[in-house]
């Protein structure tokens, strides 16, 4: 399969935050998605909404921008990303096939109960790499696909360079030993640590969901809220930190969560995401953000 990667468009990136007031506004009025479908709203519907609201609908160039927007945004979700999501089958299918072409060697490791619970990949070119499971139990507990395959390839393609796979810390901006910056939730990742930045990134895949649950939805606020803080990082230190939230399964985004990816691609036009990975997409998505990565200037301290 010939695979794109996914990445904000230049038209709707540059928008107002007026502009994204009003997409937020519309969207709830209107509604995300309906019947397994998402919506797109016409001119006629957003100044029906409008008038329903008592907002003003005066705003011409505005409406005609939002019809466009919404538009693209079921489209970008119906066919580029419906495209990427994986079912378990595909993901595993997936994760075989990068252990094959991009490691040499596995070690597993055992629980108390000796029970496997994580593996360590040994990656050409790359360091060694963590295989952790999911937390589901039974005939659903699989090594976590997501996290597996995106941690051998950003290891293959940092070609030697440490990142931290596990942190067990809040990220942090520091100089000269003073913290400067830090955001409110440990992440899945981050390169080259924890301290001082230049990338860090969260895994949602929810492979064997059968219900759309607060884990999901929550998933939304998390990445606003890190959106923000990075900006916050960014305009009292010029540290800029790139964050990437990777997010795959079929079932519970395309079938249970449209509305949820609606305001995903949102935030990323919006600027608060830096990459948006869509399951199958990190093997072109991941080589492009790691060459982003490396070429930004790292702290000196």
């Amino acid at each position: 399969m010939r695979i794109k990667i996914l990445i904000a468009d230049d038209v709707w990136q540059n928008q107002s935050q007026i502009f994204w007031n009003y997409v937020r506004i519309i969207s709830e009025n209107l509604g995300y998605s309906r019947n397994g479908k998402v919506l797109r709203h016409s001119e006629a519907d957003i100044r029906r909404a409008l008038t329903i609201l008592n907002l003003s609908v005066d705003i011409d160039a505005t409406i005609d921008q939002l019809a466009q927007y919404f538009h693209f945004r079921a489209n970008l979700i119906e066919t580029t990303m419906a495209t990427y999501l994986q079912t378990p089958d595909e993901a595993r299918m997936l994760f075989e096939e990068v252990v094959a072409h991009y490691t040499t060697s596995v070690t597993s490791r055992f629980n108390q109960g000796g029970q496997e619970n994580t593996r360590v990949y040994t990656v050409k070119n790359g360091v060694p790499v963590i295989a952790p499971y999911n937390k589901q139990k039974g005939h659903k507990r699989e090594i976590d696909y997501l996290t597996a395959i995106s941690n051998i390839l950003i290891s293959h393609h940092l070609a030697g360079e440490d990142f931290d796979q596990d942190p067990h810390r809040l990220p942090i901006v520091t100089e000269s030993g003073i913290i400067q910056g830090a955001m409110s939730r440990r992440m899945d990742g981050a390169y080259p640590s924890c301290v001082n930045p230049l990338a860090v990134w969260e895994f949602k895949s929810y492979y064997y969901t059968t219900t759309f649950g607060s884990k999901i939805s929550d998933a939304v606020y998390i990445a606003s809220l890190d959106g923000y803080e990075r900006d916050e990082i960014f305009n009292n230190t010029a540290r800029r930190i790139y964050t990437t939230l990777f997010l795959d399964a079929y079932s519970a985004w395309l079938k249970q969560g449209k509305s949820y990816l609606c305001r995903l691609v949102d935030l990323l036009h919006r600027g608060l995401i830096d990459d948006l990975v869509i399951g199958a997409e990190v093997l072109t998505a991941i080589p492009k953000m790691v060459t982003k990565w490396s070429s930004s200037e790292p702290p000196s301290n």
